[in-house]
């Protein structure tokens, strides 16, 4: 299991923090959603992982493609059961909108070159290879904010307490 995961949908499942206002003091908040979206399916079928880059970059779109493949076959497996499982105990319910499966068919009909442009790196619009058929849309819907956001991890942005410590060498 990715604990580093599991870490960031326990607390997200929980609801509780401080909130803040623009101009207002953090106060605490605890949200009444009972539903929460995941984004689990995205990076699997639109090539968001680094090692999608590095299957790309090995074997061009054939390897590209064969990473997908193996992504999104093992996505139950390897995340909705870890996921359920920490919903679930806050009450929570999870939808997974990329992982309809119309989408997901059509994902896995659409080549390769035309989700993520591994090829050509940035577009004009400044828009990375990283997921780009999704960074497209919200383009066209007007989010460009978005679609020029840098891929990030959930997983990966949290740090040890461990590695705060001094290390003795």
């Amino acid at each position: 299991m990715d604990l580093w995961i599991a870490y960031a949908l326990y607390f997200a499942a929980r609801g509780r923090g401080l909130c803040a206002e623009v101009g207002a003091s953090e106060a605490p908040y605890t949200s009444p959603a009972r539903v929460l979206l995941s984004g689990l399916g995205a990076d699997e079928l639109f090539g968001g992982y680094a090692r999608h880059t590095m299957a790309f970059q090995k074997q061009g779109y054939l390897g590209l493609a064969n990473e997908l493949k193996l992504d999104i076959g093992r996505v139950g497996k390897r995340n909705l059961g870890r996921d359920d499982r920490i919903m679930s105990h806050f009450g929570k319910e999870v939808r997974y909108p990329y992982l309809d499966d119309r989408l997901v068919r059509w994902a896995i009909e659409t080549p390769a070159w035309e989700k993520c442009d591994f090829a050509n790196g940035n577009d004009v619009f400044g828009i990375e290879a990283v997921k780009r058929v999704l960074r497209l849309v919200a383009l066209e819907l007007g989010m460009e904010g978005a679609a020029k956001e840098k891929k990030r991890a959930v997983g990966f942005n949290f740090h040890s307490p461990l590695e705060a410590l001094p290390s003795h060498h």
